[in-house]
C-alpha cells in the first residue's frame, strides 16, 4: 500500500485500490462477470481517520477472468490521488485459483500516488479454509502475502471470518490483521477488520460495499 487501506494502511505494503481480498491483501477472487461493487471504507486511528471510496467489476472472458476498479481518498484534506487497480484470474485446477495484477496506479498527483504494486497470489480451498499465499513487487517495499479464511451460513447469510499477514517497512516489519465479512442483504455487505503492526498503532477498518449486476 504506499498509502492505504486495502489496502488502507500506508505502513503494510499492499495496493490502495483495493482488488477483491482479504483485509489487507488481494486473493485469487475476482469480482462476477458483470458486477460492480461501490465500495466506502475507511481506518480508524487512535487519534485519526482515513475515508475511501471507490468501486470494482469483473467480466468474464472465460479461461481468463477480468477485474478492474478505481479508489481515491475522500478525506480529511488533503483528498486524492485517484487510483486503479486491475487483475487477471485463472483457475488452473479444481478448487484453486491464481490471479496477477496491478494495483496502487496513480492515475492524479503521481508525485504523492506513491509507486505500482504488482503481484501474484494463489488461493487454494483445502476444505477446512480457504490459503492465500502471494508475493507483492514494490519500489522498496516487496512483500510476502499470507491469509486465512472460511465462509460459514449466519441466518441463512454469508460470514466470511479471515485473518492476513503482510510484510511492511521493506520486509523489515510484519502487519497482521483479522476481521469478517458479512452479507447483509442481496446488495449489501459489511466488512471490518483490526490491523496489528508490530510496531505502532492498532486500527481499525470498516467498509460497506453496494453490489449489484448489470
Amino acid at each position: 500500500m504506499k498509502s492505504s487501506a486495502l489496502l488502507l494502511l500506508a505502513s503494510a505494503a499492499t495496493a490502495l485500490a483495493t482488488p477483491s481480498g482479504l483485509n489487507n491483501i488481494p486473493t485469487g477472487d475476482i469480482v462476477p462477470h458483470r458486477t460492480v461493487a461501490v465500495q466506502l471504507f475507511d481506518t480508524l486511528g487512535s487519534d485519526s481517520h482515513d475515508l475511501w471510496a471507490g468501486f470494482k467489476t469483473g467480466w468474464d472472458f472465460s479461461p481468463v477472468h477480468l477485474e478492474w476498479g478505481l479508489d481515491s481518498r475522500l478525506g480529511p484534506d488533503p483528498a486524492g490521488p485517484l487510483y486503479f487497480q486491475t487483475k487477471l484470474g485463472f483457475s488452473p485446477w479444481q478448487n484453486g485459483k491464481l490471479a496477477v495484477g496491478v494495483a496502487n496506479v496513480g492515475l492524479s498527483d503521481t508525485g504523492r500516488a506513491g509507486d505500482p504494486f504488482t503481484y501474484a497470489v494463489l488461493t487454494q480451498d483445502l476444505k477446512f479454509a480457504r490459503l492465500s499465499v502471494g508475493y507483492g513487487l514494490q519500489n522498496d517495499n516487496n512483500t510476502l502475502l499470507l491469509g486465512l479464511d472460511r465462509t460459514f451460513k449466519v441466518l441463512d447469510r454469508n460470514l466470511n471470518l479471515n485473518a492476513d499477514l503482510v510484510q511492511t517497512g521493506d520486509q523489515s516489519g510484519w502487519l497482521a490483521s483479522a476481521g469478517f465479512k458479512y452479507d447483509l442483504s442481496e446488495h449489501l455487505v459489511f466488512e471490518a477488520w483490526a490491523n496489528l503492526p508490530d510496531e505502532g498503532d492498532a486500527s481499525a477498518t470498516v467498509k460497506l460495499n453496494y453490489v449489484f449486476k448489470f
